[in-house]
């Protein structure tokens, strides 16, 4: 009841007051925490739900995820997400990267000060000589085409392994699901690792040139 009285007034408000900023609007009678995002996408203006931030290392292992409160920027979500990862395995990582949404110069010092060697973030606007000369580095283009590749974990979450809708009640309850999402698929990928690795040393014993590729492309 009182979640519908809030809808009744806020909708009073946006029709008759011409009011659409009522702070701490509910949009959801069975989901309170919903929020709206703009990321400034064309097709898509707003959107209802939650930002969730996924970190990923090597052989598509998810290692931290954050659920944020509100329509947080990509700035501010990347030294949380080295800060977290420095927590969990004692250092920061030798490299880090992540689309250009993420960058600015205060994030790649504040990364460098961590003791993240490598830190790739495509800069935004017109890049000056010395920051062209950089992204087109090996290393630097490398991480970028890994980053890209993070695009498939984040699909993977949200469509194989249910994350694209939460079914789990209250802000607990969704950010216990997200959890859960993210614990079963690196189970999935822990899984096809090792299937992976006994495929190619039962290949390799076997003497078969190029059975390695095909065994990968099998899973």
């Amino acid at each position: 009841m009182p979640l519908v009285e809030k809808v009744i007034l806020q909708t009073k408000e946006r029709i008759w007051q011409g009011n659409t900023h009522v702070p701490d609007k509910v949009l959801s009678l069975f989901e309170p925490h919903t929020e709206v995002i703009r990321k400034g996408k064309a097709h898509k203006p707003s959107e209802f739900g939650r930002l969730v931030r996924i970190d990923e290392v090597e052989n598509g292992i998810v290692s931290g995820y954050a659920v944020l409160a509100g329509n947080l920027a990509d700035t501010n979500s990347f030294v949380p997400a080295l800060e977290q990862h420095q927590a969990y395995f004692g250092r920061g990582p030798e490299m880090a990267t992540a689309d250009r949404g993420f960058f600015s110069a205060q994030n790649e010092r504040e990364a460098e000060e961590l003791g993240v060697k490598k830190v790739a973030l495509p800069a935004r606007g017109r890049l000056s000589k010395k920051r062209a000369e950089k992204q087109k580095q090996r290393w630097f283009r490398r991480a970028l085409r890994w980053r890209a590749g993070c695009e498939a974990t984040i699909s993977t979450l949200k469509h194989s392994f249910s994350m694209l809708r939460a079914t789990y009640k209250g802000e607990r309850g969704f950010e216990r699901y997200v959890g859960w999402s993210v614990i079963t698929k690196n189970l999935f990928s822990m899984a096809r690792w090792q299937e992976w690795r006994k495929r190619r040393r039962n290949v390799q014993g076997d003497g078969l040139p190029g059975a390695t590729t095909q065994a990968a492309e099998g899973d």
